[in-house]
């Protein structure tokens, strides 16, 4: 049994023009399969300006894209609600900014139906004012990874919701990381520019491909270590994993991140007098070492600037003291 289809809308940026409707959903969509893309495309739930296309169809700069999408995996049932404690930032009638902890999902996906940031909200009453559409990710507006820690926005109305969407799209809801990559950058600060798309190996990571969909990381050195540098990292545009991609490919990934390179297979390239320090580095984070610190966005009722600054929790900032301090 399927759970309703969810719709997605897009407009086309003129660095997606001339791709096929399938290669631009599946990149638009990154947890969403190619094959699900055709099926919808075969059953006429694939639109663009407002009429069915075949998965052959190339689309234009400007056209506006939408898909009827019914995941295979879906249990048909709505998230529950989990009695699950929340670090809650900031709320009020409007939004919810949460401290989201390191290993938390964001909402239900294949193998994580509960215990996700959205059963918490659900149990919080988050959404207990003006109702939210029926949703397996209510308010959701942007998304962590599950391993990333650190500040997430909520809206708790459809209004809310829309128009944070739009500061997203227009780049105006600046988000800022703390990062630990290894190794040491030569410059100051640098922009990583590479396209991002899924993987031909592996549909689960990510990759810099000629493509994908553009993606800029802008990145400041903050302090430089024996083995790895601490970084200052805000985002341009949104693409999934796109810090940990941009560092994996420019031969720096971020420490503990042994989906891109940056676990125990580094410490390989480490000469053998620091591969020590660099074990106990990497079992002291026990995941990619990155934090969301920072939001900064208009209120979406008010139109106040509101920013919101949280510090790393405990395992990030051992992890800084090591490399500060490494004979300790």
């Amino acid at each position: 049994m399927h759970a309703g289809p969810e719709r997605f809308s897009f407009t086309v940026a003129a660095d997606d023009a001339g791709k096929r409707v399938d290669q631009f959903l599946t990149q638009s969509l990154p947890d969403a399969s190619r094959a699900q893309v055709q099926r919808a495309a075969a059953a006429d739930a694939v639109l663009v300006s407002g009429k069915p296309v075949r998965v052959s169809y190339r689309v234009r700069e400007g056209e506006s894209v939408q898909i009827d999408l019914i995941r295979p995996e879906d249990t048909g049932a709505q998230p529950q609600p989990e009695q699950i404690p929340l670090n809650i930032v900031y709320s009020d009638d409007a939004i919810i900014v949460v401290n989201k902890a390191a290993g938390m999902v964001v909402h239900p996906a294949a193998g994580h139906r509960s215990g996700t940031l959205v059963n918490a909200l659900l149990g919080s009453n988050a959404f207990s004012g003006e109702a939210m559409a029926p949703s397996d990710r209510p308010g959701i507006v942007h998304r962590l990874d599950k391993d990333t820690s650190g500040l997430l926005i909520v809206a708790r109305t459809e209004l809310a919701h829309r128009r944070l969407a739009d500061q997203l799209k227009d780049r105006t809801l600046k988000r800022v990381y703390l990062a630990v990559s290894w190794g040491n950058l030569r410059v100051p600060s640098i922009g990583f520019d590479g396209a991002i798309g899924r993987s031909a190996t592996d549909r689960k990571r990510m990759s810099v491909r000629p493509d994908g969909r553009s993606a800029r990381t802008n990145v400041k050195v903050l302090e430089q270590f024996d083995l790895a540098d601490l970084l200052e990292v805000s985002l341009e545009t949104g693409r999934t994993h796109q810090i940990r991609v941009h560092l994996s490919h420019a031969g720096h990934p971020v420490v503990g991140d042994a989906a891109y390179g940056g676990g125990q297979a580094h410490l390989k390239g480490i000469r053998p007098s620091l591969r020590l320090l660099g074990r106990r580095m990497v079992e002291t984070i026990g995941r990619p070492a990155l934090h969301a610190q920072q939001l900064s966005f208009r209120h979406p009722v008010t139109g106040s600037l509101l920013e919101c600054r949280i510090d790393p929790p405990a395992d990030f900032l051992a992890l800084v003291t090591m490399c500060r301090n490494p004979e300790h």
